[in-house]
């Protein structure tokens, strides 16, 4: 069940395993395994997939059909939880140069 609902997610977010594999640390081959050979993640992999797709773990597993997005601190704007999702997508690398590009910004 988990490929199945990590290949939807996939999909819907129009992402990349490779994508997927930059943001979270998660080794490429570490995923293509889960796919090709049917192994299933570890607990803390789990959990940097869920988040990165803000879903539950329990989602990602085929325990609940409820998707469980993961709310965002309500102390944010809208604006703010837009680019929040947006930079926890990103690799190490769009993030420093993100990072550099506001500050240059601000100068």
């Amino acid at each position: 069940m988990f490929t199945k609902r990590f290949e939807e997610l996939l999909k819907e977010t129009n992402t990349t395993k490779s994508r997927v594999a930059t943001s979270t640390g998660i080794p490429l081959e570490t995923i293509c395994n889960w796919f090709n050979r049917g192994s299933q993640p570890t607990a803390d992999k789990l959990l940097k997939i869920a988040d990165f797709f803000e879903v539950s773990v329990d989602y990602l597993l085929g325990r609940t059909s409820d998707i469980g997005i993961i709310e965002v601190n309500r102390e944010l704007t809208s604006e703010q939880e837009d680019l929040l999702k947006l930079y926890n997508k990103m690799s190490s690398n769009e993030k420093s140069m993100l990072l550099g590009f506001a500050k240059g910004l601000l100068a």
